[in-house]
C-alpha cells in the first residue's frame, strides 16, 4: 500500500502546502493509497506506516527559490529525535525498530513565507502539479 503524508500548519500560509496537497488528493479516488494529513511528523506516526510499501512525504521547505518544487529520495539513516523530526527519522524508525523498509520519496515546495500565501497563483500551480503527479 502507498501512503501519502502531507504535513504542515494550515494557519501559517505556505507552511500548509503538504496539508493542502492532501486536501486536493482526497477529492480523487486513488487506488491502494492511504492519505494522511498531519500538523507535524511524530514518532507515533510510524505505527500507521507499518503496512506501507511506499511512503510519500509532502511539505514546505524553507529556502530562497520560492515556488520551486524539490524532490529528495536519498536514504539518510539519521535517527536523532527532537521536537522537529523529519521524514528520514520516521523511515529510520521503521527500519531500525520495526524491520520495515518501504520505498520513500519526499516532495517539497520551496518557500520563505510561512505566515502568508504570498503568490496564490504560483502556490496553486505547485499544489496542482504535485497532486496531478501523485494521481497517476
Amino acid at each position: 500500500m502507498r501512503i501519502i503524508i502531507g504535513y504542515g500548519n494550515s494557519l501559517r500560509g505556505e507552511d500548509a502546502f503538504g496539508v493542502d496537497v492532501i486536501s486536493l488528493l482526497q477529492k480523487k479516488k486513488l487506488k491502494d493509497t492511504k492519505l494522511l494529513s498531519q500538523y507535524q511528523l511524530t514518532p507515533e506516526l510510524s505505527l500507521e506506516l507499518l503496512e506501507a510499501s511506499e511512503i510519500i512525504f509532502i511539505d514546505a521547505l524553507y529556502g530562497t527559490d520560492n515556488y520551486a518544487l524539490a524532490c529528495d529520495i536519498t536514504n539518510n539513516q539519521n535517527a536523532n529525535l527532537s521536537h522537529h523530526i523529519g521524514p528520514k527519522v520516521i523511515i529510520a524508525m521503521l527500519n531500525n525498530i520495526y524491520n520495515r523498509y518501504p520505498k520513500f520519496q519526499i516532495y517539497s515546495m520551496v518557500t520563505n513565507q510561512f505566515d502568508i500565501i504570498k503568490n496564490k497563483k504560483e502556490y496553486n500551480r505547485c499544489l496542482n502539479l504535485i497532486a496531478s503527479y501523485l494521481s497517476k
